[in-house]
């Protein structure tokens, strides 16, 4: 019977068998064509037949009490088993290339730079109100139109470009520069803005009427707009700067005995691809987590989400370390209510507890810093 071309193919075997010879006279006895055959040693042949005859071979060869295996195979049929083995392989591979061509073609992210006057976040704004966000194709963005359109939506734009880079839309932007404003002072007095003891004074012009040690109240006169001696004086543009202690009061609560919740070191996320809006998810997280802290990661195209689990933990501090701690969160959180050059020179802390097991810390920070509000006020 004729075979077909996937059903041709010649495999290569290696037969141990105490007596070779009469293998080889029962295949040739049973029309079973032997191709090539090559001693290797006493016990040891090595044959070349047809595909189709192997089973009848591995069956003799058993019969006799004998052993084989392949050791080599030629055909058609077998170059097709070893790529269908990999066919998937080749499928999946496509299809995440045929992919990730496909969603360069989209823009991803927006990187813009500019100088001072215009804020990123503003230039982005107005590029959303034109329709130019994460995920527009990169064939629906005319750079002229939208580099006009932004010139004439902010007139602090000299010059702007926008390009495409990979997947991130570019726009550099070039300010125009105005001159700078004259401010001419006025005549007056300058005055406290705020209560406070003084602890030191540095007058540049005017007369100082304050002097270290004094206390001020805010709107208290401390620099007057004039100079020259008491008899002959003339009226200045007062300047100068007024350091002194002034006060704020700042209390927190903490637990000092039972337990507090904190993250208990157990993460779980969700991954998802973001495309057009919708949420294609590659792990989900499994952990139901009672209590937890939850953070979320954007990234151009993969995003996560992590959960930190949260347990109940026995306090382990002493009332001292409770104490400093509370005071460093509340220095830290008054130095981003303060000008660059306030100093804290001084805390006052008192505490007590209340009835729900906490400590009450509260502190009074002593802060010197200048006081001078340098409107002037006619009097």
């Amino acid at each position: 019977m004729a075979k077909g071309v996937f059903e041709s193919g010649k495999v290569i075997l290696e037969i141990n068998i105490l007596k070779p010879e009469r293998l080889l006279n029962i295949l040739w006895s049973e029309n079973i064509r032997v191709i090539n055959v090559k001693r290797i040693d006493v016990v040891t042949i090595r044959i070349t037949i047809e595909y189709e005859n192997y089973l009848s071979v591995v069956e003799v060869v058993k019969r006799l009490g004998g052993k084989s295996k392949i050791v080599g195979s030629r055909g058609i049929l077998f170059l097709v088993g070893k790529l269908k083995s990999k066919v998937f392989l080749a499928i999946g591979g496509g299809m995440f290339i045929a992919i990730l061509l496909y969603l360069s073609t989209f823009v991803w992210s927006i990187e813009i730079t500019t100088r001072k006057n215009v804020s990123p976040y503003e230039l982005r704004q107005q590029l959303y109100e034109l329709g130019i966000k994460p995920g527009i194709s990169k064939s629906k963005i005319d750079f002229k139109d939208i580099e006009k359109k932004l010139e004439n939506m902010n007139s602090d734009i000299l010059w702007l470009r926008a390009r495409v880079e990979g997947s991130t839309l570019k726009v550099s932007i070039e300010e125009k520069v105005n001159p700078p404003e004259i401010k001419e002072g006025n005549l007056g007095n300058l005055v406290a803005k705020m209560d406070g003891e003084i602890s030191r004074v540095y007058t540049f012009a005017g007369r100082s009427v304050v002097h270290s040690g004094e206390f001020v109240k805010a709107g208290d006169v401390i620099i007057e707009g004039i100079n020259g001696k008491e008899e002959d004086p003339y009226e200045v543009v007062p300047d100068g700067v007024v350091m002194a202690n002034t006060f704020y009061e700042k209390s927190i609560k903490a637990k000092y005995q039972g337990t507090e919740l904190k993250r208990s070191g157990e993460k779980d996320s969700d991954i998802y691809l973001n495309i057009f809006g919708k949420k294609i998810y590659l792990k989900k997280a499994i952990k139901d987590f009672k209590e937890y802290d939850k953070i979320e990661e954007s990234g151009n195209i993969i995003n996560k989400i992590n959960y930190y689990e949260k347990k109940e933990i026995p306090i382990e501090f002493s009332k001292e370390e409770i104490v400093n701690n509370s005071i460093h969160d509340l220095e830290k959180s008054l130095y981003n209510e303060l000008t660059r050059e306030a100093n804290i020179v001084d805390r006052i802390v008192s505490t007590r507890e209340d009835s729900n097991d906490e400590l009450v810390v509260n502190v009074v920070f002593v802060v010197e810093q200048n006081i001078v509000n340098y409107e002037t006020i006619d009097y």
